[in-house]
């Protein structure tokens, strides 16, 4: 009998060191398959991948990447819509994560032998669902859903109930040539972008109709909309070199358009105001200025 007692514990010991071994060959090897060289090829992927604490592993990032500032100290690929292959064979990742607007590159990629994880911006809820698949592609989901539920939180504390009463009608101008002040070309946000979703969360309206993500209109098109109230979104790549007050004064010799009139114009400066990912609760604040504050020029120091 003690001898049978003693191979049951020499049998418990061996099964005991058997499940250590193998618990931590497990965790040895999910730390080998997580991605070590992340290149990323979408702002909104950089910003993700910095907020998420992998910005040490991203080996390169586009001309658009300027967030966090960390993120222009990696290798530059230039331009997110024309990126180079051959530098991209050269610089050999692990991973490449693109956005839903470059999201053509994928089948180029994946050809090369690169996986790809594409991160998708038309809403709030996109974001975060982007946040869980760059976590899990990058073996840190569990940190990754929590980061997630955070911004989630925070969002939902912002964001407004809509009363009963009548929504402000916005027009989000995303882009347009400053120095042309005849507005023949202007590029609005529709109701399949992410901005859409910051309207409906400021307790207001998209004027644009159309179930586009984004479209140019005319001036003839503009006076159509007569939109209650106009946001325009000024860039760093963008009217950089035209002022808050020279594009008031633009606006304002539109006769035939209210909200120009009215003085209802405002001008949110900042390339975050651009970007579909972490720092989503600082427009929406910007946009609840501008909406129920009557605030007419927004440049948050943290942009």
């Amino acid at each position: 009998m003690t001898g049978v007692i003693a191979i049951k514990r020499n049998f418990s010991k061996r099964l005991i060191v058997f499940i250590a071994l193998t618990f931590l060959t497990n965790i040895n090897r999910a730390a080998l398959a997580a991605p070590q060289r992340i290149l990323s090829l979408a702002p909104s992927a950089t910003e993700i991948l910095f907020d998420l604490g992998l910005g040490e592993k991203v080996i390169g990032v586009t001309e658009y990447c300027t967030w966090p500032p960390e993120a222009k100290s990696k290798p530059n690929l230039g331009d997110m819509m024309h990126v180079n292959l051959e530098a991209l064979v050269a610089m050999n990742p692990d991973i490449v994560i693109i956005s839903s607007m470059n999201g053509y590159l994928r089948g180029q990629i994946e050809a090369l032998g690169y996986p790809v994880t594409v991160v998708y911006q038309d809403s709030f809820d996109e974001i975060c669902n982007s946040m869980l698949e760059v976590g899990e592609a990058c073996g840190i989901p569990d940190a990754a859903k929590k980061r997630a539920d955070q911004l989630r939180s925070v969002v939902d504390g912002l964001s407004m109930k809509a009363g009963g009463g009548k929504k402000q009608r916005v027009l989000i101008v995303v882009g347009r040539d400053a120095d042309d002040a005849s507005f023949k070309k202007i590029y609005v946000a529709g109701r399949r972008s992410f901005y859409d979703d910051l309207l409906k969360r400021s307790a207001a309206a998209n004027a644009y109709p159309d179930d586009l993500p984004y479209a140019s209109i005319s001036m003839e098109g503009l006076i159509r909309i007569d939109p209650d109230l106009i946001i325009e979104l000024v860039g760093d790549h963008g009217m950089t070199n035209v002022d808050t007050e020279s594009i008031f004064a633009q606006w304002e010799k539109l006769k035939n358009v209210r909200a120009a009139q009215s003085g209802n114009v405002a001008v949110i400066r900042g390339d975050f105001t651009f970007r579909a990912g972490p720092r989503y609760p600082l427009i929406l604040e910007s946009f609840k200025k501008a909406i129920h504050e009557g605030t007419r020029e927004i440049r948050p120091d943290h942009n």
